[in-house]
């Protein structure tokens, strides 16, 4: 079942951040806990890791994009899950 990666309340006063280096690509193998991007704030530069193990799909906030609590960047499913409604929901927002 794909999964959305979610950017997490970090506990501070910050409420958005910029994506720094993705580690991993679109279509590589992740596992739970892996690291898959930074997140740069105004106070830290935080990682943001795998919820879950399988295929990053797709990736929705590229370096440098300005992203918020709450806001999905990426979708990871297993490799021929059909994550376009999904998609569409993500984008739609």
């Amino acid at each position: 079942m794909a999964t959305k990666v979610i950017i997490p309340h970090t506990g501070e006063k910050e409420t958005t951040g910029t994506i720094g280096i993705w580690f991993k690509h679109e279509g590589e193998r992740v596992n739970p806990g892996e690291p898959l991007c930074t997140i740069e704030t105004d106070k830290a530069s935080l990682e943001i890791h795998a919820p879950c193990e399988g295929i990053l799909r797709r990736i929705f906030s590229p370096r440098d994009s300005q992203v918020s609590v709450g806001e999905c960047v990426a979708i990871i499913g297993d490799e021929n899950e059909d994550i376009a409604s999904l998609e569409e929901e993500i984008l739609r927002k």
